[in-house]
């Protein structure tokens, strides 16, 4: 009898874990919601006053001038994460539920350009590589041609993902991405905000992956569970539809 109830728990807990292990392997997945909040766009970046320069008869003097233009290559997003603890059964029917406005949150948010991706063959941007789908997938020339971004752009692919940061999907550690941290404060840092510039080997879906903080300060100064940037045309028509898919861990 004793030997019927070991092997009782021994299976019990083989259970447990492969159903762990299958909950910590998940691939990202289509949040239930996306509420659109407000747009926000500067559209001044001059001064009010014209900077006076003294003149003087017979002198030749050098100017050094400092202007601000505004980007329309990037759309930038940001917020906060809320969700649901859920009780349900195999076909999604809730039994019981917990709404939790603050949930604890770890993990990636991603913005992909086509949906129904492949994870297990997600790799990082090789943004010098030879372009060959399949292979080295895309580069910097077709992401820049993609977004019609001039290849002497300053807010190019490269001149953005001027850094290398490490990601793990569904478990798996993929190493230095190209990859960016987006300002604290009005001001440029190197500790958070992490994002990394991802495709699909196969079909050269572009991906960007934002790693989730909880409540931490952004660009603005206010708290937010993420920020993050994607590129996009502002040249053409229509806008470019981006599909997000989260992953928490």
């Amino acid at each position: 009898m004793k030997m019927k109830v070991q092997t009782v728990k021994t299976i019990l807990a083989l259970i447990i874990i492969s159903m762990m292990a299958a909950m910590a392997m998940a691939a990202p997945t289509g949040p239930a919601n996306i509420i659109r909040g407000t747009d926000g766009r500067r559209t001044s970046f001059g001064e009010t006053d014209p900077t006076t320069i003294q003149a003087q008869g017979g002198n030749v003097t050098q100017l050094t001038i400092n202007i601000t233009t505004g980007t329309d290559k990037w759309q930038g997003y940001y917020g906060n994460i809320s969700g649901t603890i859920t009780l349900d059964d195999g076909d999604g029917n809730t039994l019981y539920d917990w709404y939790d406005e603050t949930i604890s949150v770890v993990g990636e948010i991603y913005a992909a350009n086509q949906s129904g991706i492949t994870w297990s063959d997600v790799i990082c941007v090789n943004l010098t590589g030879n372009g060959t789908l399949g292979h080295e997938g895309i580069n910097q020339t077709i992401l820049e041609d993609m977004y019609g971004i001039a290849h002497s752009a300053k807010d190019g692919f490269d001149e953005t993902f001027d850094t290398t940061i490490d990601i793990e999907i569904s478990g798996s550690s993929i190493g230095t991405c190209p990859g960016t941290r987006l300002y604290v404060d009005n001001s440029s840092q190197t500790e958070r905000w992490n994002e990394t510039l991802l495709t699909e080997n196969a079909t050269g879906a572009v991906i960007f992956a934002v790693a989730v903080e909880e409540n931490d300060p952004g660009f603005n100064g206010k708290q937010w569970d993420f920020q993050m940037i994607v590129a996009e045309d502002d040249a053409t028509a229509g806008a470019t539809p981006y599909s997000f898919y989260i992953e928490l861990t």
